[in-house]
């Protein structure tokens, strides 16, 4: 038994040493850099091992480096190293696959903003590895592709119009007013506790205007054992344990605590989801919209317009389980993202009081908080949005999204001996989003916060010859964009009207070294859904109320 074992092992060990030699030859016609590494990110066994290698990090002489590649998010911790160092492309060179990292705007164009099929036929398409990840409650807009993709985007897409950001706009003004910031002495918020805070006003903010229910996030419901906080939270917590073990059918009384817990609030989540469809669904059929019933959140303008997709007779519409799904994604994307953005831009603020006060001026001249004035404030918030597309280009929430082609074909990439090199099915393309967000195409200094650089004319831009893809882009580009533009601005606005905030000040510390502190901090991130902070709890602000 013992030497079937060894047998096994060494022939899993030969053939992956044969994978690689194949794969590395050809990443050595592509004339690109090449970087090898043992484990792909790609393989989702790796997920669980991965933590076990960490030591591996510390091993001398740089031989340990490969471990950085080894997650999908491995460019938030990079930031803009291996740009500087390898250039705008290089190869990752894996036993499972050659990965072509690029942050080349003309490789990106090509691959990422071109409608399917290109000129020459070619389809890009994520592959099922990556695409798949976040379909165990069901198929949705972002696993996708082809004729399916331009079902689910044909539906959920009608759901983001101007009546739901109208809505966004109201709601996150009336959260922000309510949000309770300090004390009379201006109480110390830890980073942690910035992030905490603003985890339940963006859940508070999606459930409303998302799903159209006004509730208590911390209750738990009729017929439920845990909180819709309490259960979607433990699901993002543990979005990898979930991916991995959602789908097993073992007995409660053989699984360990926290796989118990994780498979209850899977289940949880998907009942809050099926009553909130089914509660939709029926104020669909008690009253059309032709009949004068106008859709009161974005899930039940997303049931009329597949109901109505349904009456017609045509294909277009989705089953439940594709509901769910987009559900899902969608309280994925609006929750996690939205608090992460929040903390990192306050504390930027903080660090930077020059452009807070910069901001401040066009919200105290423009910024008027009452209902129904979306249409007048958020055009006119241009320095606002600013700070959020600044934010997003230190801290973007996309982690290396990776696309390959179905027939082969030839991409428009710099190498040192020619404008062009020929990929097959099977090889990825992924995009640093890091290396282009921190690029020396911005300036001298990319790697600090600057939101004027998105400025000119008193007019939002972004500047000439950079990437800059926070939503990605194309026919795939984030269909909640808009959404959450609306959201930051709303929030933002209202809080900087009524108060200042500031870095923390420890006893002996002068203003500048509390500054330099913070964003010590702020550079330490890590990508788990969105983008995190490794130390939040060594980061404070404070918030002061103005008058």
């Amino acid at each position: 038994m013992l030497r079937l074992l060894l047998l096994l092992i060494v022939v899993f060990i030969a053939y992956r040493i044969f994978n690689w030699t194949r794969n590395y030859s050809t990443a050595r016609s592509y004339g690109l850099p090449i970087l090898l590494i043992p484990v792909s990110f790609q393989g989702v066994w790796w997920m669980p091992l991965r933590p076990l290698f960490a030591w591996v990090k510390s091993l001398p002489f740089g031989l340990g480096d490969w471990y950085l590649y080894t997650t999908m998010g491995w460019p938030t911790e990079d930031g803009n190293r291996s740009l500087l160092k390898y250039g705008e492309n290089f190869v990752l060179c894996s036993p499972s696959e050659n990965i072509i990292v690029t942050a080349q705007n003309s490789v990106v164009e090509q691959v990422w903003t071109t409608r399917a099929p290109s000129q020459d036929g070619v389809e890009w398409y994520m592959p099922g590895s990556q695409a798949k990840l976040f379909a165990f409650y069901g198929e949705n807009v972002s696993s996708t592709n082809g004729e399916a993709w331009k079902r689910h985007r044909k539906i959920t897409g009608s759901a983001f119009n101007e009546r739901t950001v109208e809505h966004v706009w109201d709601e996150a003004v009336s959260r922000a007013a309510r949000l309770e910031l300090n004390s009379s002495n201006g109480a110390r918020f830890s980073l942690a506790k910035v992030r905490s805070t603003l985890d339940v006003v963006a859940m508070q903010i999606l459930t409303t205007v998302g799903f159209g229910q006004e509730t208590d996030l911390v209750t738990v419901g009729p017929g439920h054992k845990l909180s819709l906080m309490d259960s979607l939270g433990f699901v993002l917590e543990n979005i990898m344990l979930t991916i991995l073990f959602n789908s097993l059918k073992a007995p409660d009384m053989i699984l360990p605590k926290l796989l118990r817990k994780l498979k209850l609030s899977v289940k949880e989540f998907k009942l809050y989801m099926e009553e909130s469809v089914l509660r939709h669904f029926q104020a669909v059929r008690s009253k059309p919209e032709g009949a004068g019933g106008r859709p009161t959140s974005l899930l039940e303008a997303m049931i009329r317009a597949n109901e109505t997709g349904k009456d017609e007779g045509h294909k277009l519409w989705l089953t439940d389980s594709e509901l769910y799904g987009n559900i899902f994604v969608f309280n994925l994307a609006g929750y996690e993202t939205t608090s992460s953005t929040f903390t990192f831009a306050l504390s930027y603020l903080a660090a930077y009081p020059e452009i807070q006060e910069w901001v401040r001026e066009e919200i105290d001249i423009h910024y008027t908080p009452s209902k129904q004035r979306y249409t007048e404030n958020f055009p006119k918030l241009v320095r606002t949005l600013a700070i959020m597309y600044e934010t997003l280009r230190l801290a973007s929430h996309t982690p290396m999204f990776v696309k390959t082609p179905n027939d082969r074909t030839t991409i428009r990439i710099t190498t040192p001996n020619s404008s062009s090199i020929e990929v097959n099915p099977g090889t990825l393309i992924g995009f640093n989003n890091y290396g282009a967000h921190l690029s020396p195409k911005w300036g001298q200094n990319p790697e600090i916060f600057d939101p004027t650089r998105f400025i000119a004319n008193n007019r939002l831009v972004v500047p000439e010859n950079v990437l800059y893809l926070p939503w990605m882009a194309g026919p795939r580009v984030c269909p909640g964009k808009k959404f959450s533009q609306v959201e930051f601005v709303g929030l933002m606005a209202d809080i900087l009207k009524s108060w200042r905030v500031e870095t923390v000040r420890k006893e002996g510390e002068s203003e500048e070294m509390a500054r330099e502190k913070l964003l010590s901090v702020l550079d330490e991130k890590y990508f788990h859904v969105s983008c995190h902070l490794k130390r939040p709890g060594m980061g404070e602000v404070r918030f002061v109320r103005r008058f």
